[in-house]
């Protein structure tokens, strides 16, 4: 017994160094190609899938489902495609969402200097304000590791109140409509053509101000009692020294060389801003072994991120495959904002009924990549979209986290957000029909 006790923890711990050390190749192999500087694709796709087949078993039932049936969805269009005559590049298909899987994977090293301290405050509506401003700065950087990290201090009772659970879920949800270090922005910049960083950052900002001005209104008047007494968890500067790093340096590598690959430069950044704030702040010496540690440790936790965004890629590589050859036409010939508002409230209602939010995102901007001539009302579509979808679909991986961490009951999660979730669509459906008549597209 005590032998087998003993083997099954060398065994996990040696199945997640040669993962963690898989992904980390891909990641190394995918920044050279991204960067034109060695033609590493294919290699680097097939160290992506080696990782993916890996972790596989690992994942959990939850996980496995929308994976199966995008890889499903794919394999059938595909053979579609095939038997169609379209010409087949297994490693090109395959490849579809490398950058992003190289994302997700550098992304997991902000984990590295990520550190909560609380600045002493006395309960009320300051409390709840700062703590929802440090929630939100912070989410924009650490992903899913913020509403682990702050909930556990916001915890009571083994469960989160109205307003705290308010915090985590929008918090980060509003985060995804800026934030470049959050996966969806990275993709539509990716996916839709004729899109850059600065062109929908007015849009997405804006929206994100008004979602938090709101939560902050609605706090007021639908939770009075509870905001006067709220203990939160305000966040000191140090903490947020790091999320402010890398986002003022993604603005200035994006302003100052715009023909750089956004999502090379992100991901770059994710890996050199936590190693070198380790290195000021602990020395080489123990910021390498932190940094070797990370990648044999930890790395291997990216495997749910990472599969799915892979499978999302193969089923819109398949989708363009058929429509390449011809094989279905869209019920439009070009994109404008009916269409995006359409898409968007679509996205909305379907991952409302369990289907991933970044699945129906890829999906939609395969089909419509060779007609979309509003790029920009598109992209503000797939952003709010993911958003809203995150803050309020109890499919979400947000809110897989308030019930299953948190023990939040999913009644009042659809309580909580579902007014304005729709307040949000409708705000971001007026927008969108408004840049036209100014111009935008």
């Amino acid at each position: 017994m005590t032998v087998s006790t003993t083997a099954k923890p060398t065994l996990t711990g040696t199945r997640d160094a040669l993962s963690g050390l898989m992904i980390f190749l891909t990641l190394l192999l995918a920044l050279l190609d991204t960067f034109k500087l060695a033609a590493l694709h294919d290699i680097a796709t097939l160290c992506a899938w080696s990782f993916v087949a890996l972790e596989f078993s690992r994942l959990t039932a939850k996980q496995r489902l929308p994976i199966y049936l995008l890889l499903g969805s794919g394999c059938g269009f595909i053979a579609w495609a095939w038997a169609s005559g379209a010409e087949i590049h297994p490693l090109a298909i395959l490849g579809e969402h490398l950058k992003l899987a190289m994302l997700l994977a550098a992304v997991n090293f902000i984990r590295l200097s990520t550190r909560l301290e609380q600045v002493d405050s006395t309960p009320g509506p300051r409390s709840f304000v700062t703590t929802l401003g440090g929630m939100h700065v912070l989410s924009s950087v650490a992903n899913f590791s913020s509403m682990l990290l702050v909930g556990e201090q916001l915890k009571r009772k083994d469960t989160l109140s109205a307003l705290s659970q308010i915090i985590l879920a929008r918090g980060f949800s509003l985060a995804i409509l800026w934030s470049p270090f959050l996966s969806i922005l990275p993709l539509v910049l990716e996916q839709v053509p004729g899109t850059e960083l600065y062109a929908i950052y007015p849009y997405t900002l804006g929206l994100a101000l008004f979602g938090l001005g709101y939560t902050l209104i609605e706090a007021r008047y639908r939770y009075p009692r509870n905001l006067e007494h709220y203990q939160g968890y305000p966040m000191t500067g140090a903490t947020l020294v790091m999320p402010a790093c890398l986002i003022i340096a993604i603005l200035l590598v994006s302003g100052l060389r715009p023909e750089l690959p956004t999502v090379g430069v992100v991901a770059l950044l994710a890996i050199l801003t936590p190693l070198l704030l380790l290195t000021l702040q602990q020395g080489p010496i123990n910021a390498a072994r932190r940094f070797s540690t990370h990648v044999v440790q930890r790395l291997a936790d990216t495997r749910g991120e990472i599969t799915l965004f892979l499978s999302a890629g193969f089923l819109a590589a398949g989708v363009k495959a058929c429509i390449a050859t011809g094989l279905f036409s869209l019920p439009f010939a070009q994109t404008d904002a009916a269409v995006a508002i359409f898409v968007m409230w679509s996205i909305v209602g379907f991952a409302f009924l369990g289907i991933h939010q970044f699945a129906l995102v890829a999906t939609y901007a395969g089909l419509l990549a060779d007609i979309t001539t509003a790029p920009i009302l598109m992209a503000i579509a797939y952003i709010i979209a993911t958003s809203v979808s995150m803050s309020g679909s109890l499919f979400s991986g947000v809110n897989f986290i308030l019930q299953a961490r948190f023990n939040c009951s999913g009644r009042t999660i659809l309580r909580n957000n579902l007014a304005y979730s729709v307040l949000m669509l409708t705000a971001a459906s007026a927008l969108i029909y408004t840049l036209p008549l100014i111009g935008i597209q």
